[in-house]
């Protein structure tokens, strides 16, 4: 998928972004993860590497520059552990924000959900409600987690 310059692939093809990738996502989310530090983050993306299916992570690209991050996982809310799988760690880099990339890393992770045969996916969110509704998401349930509220929303997969 490529549009204004961007395109996304998966991580396995760009192992050597994990560092960079694992560093994104540690700064984004560290108080929320199991994953205490940068190299912990590196290691768990390592050992989740896959060319395509579940446990993949995708990485935009800009002009040839990575620019953001999508993944699907079996498991991201400990506290729903019955629920799977999940769309988690979209992050796009503050500076390339507003260029349709969230959007279509969004779409590229519910595509790969889709040819899985997954019926319904689920992610949470603290304050992008308005954001994964645009993109077809329905609220399923308000939860607290690590003491802040989370909308926990999910996207049925349809025929």
């Amino acid at each position: 998928m490529a549009a204004e310059g961007w395109r996304i692939e998966s991580l396995y093809d760009h192992r050597a972004l994990v560092p960079a990738v694992a560093g994104w996502i540690y700064d984004e989310w560290h108080h929320l993860m199991a994953h205490d530090s940068v190299a912990a983050w590196t290691a768990a993306l390592e050992n989740r590497l896959r060319p395509a299916g579940m446990h993949t992570t995708f990485v935009a690209f800009l002009d040839d520059s990575p620019a953001g991050v999508a993944s699907l996982v079996a498991q991201d809310l400990p506290i729903r552990e019955a629920l799977s799988p999940w769309l988690a760690e979209v992050l796009v880099l503050p500076e390339h924000r507003c260029r349709g990339i969230g959007s279509a890393l969004v779409q590229r992770v519910v595509g790969e959900a889709r040819t899985l045969g997954v019926s319904a996916l689920y992610l949470y969110t603290f304050d992008r409600v308005d954001f994964y509704r645009r993109l077809g998401w329905t609220v399923r349930e308000r939860a607290v987690y690590h003491g802040g509220e989370i909308v926990i929303m999910q996207r049925e997969m349809g025929a």
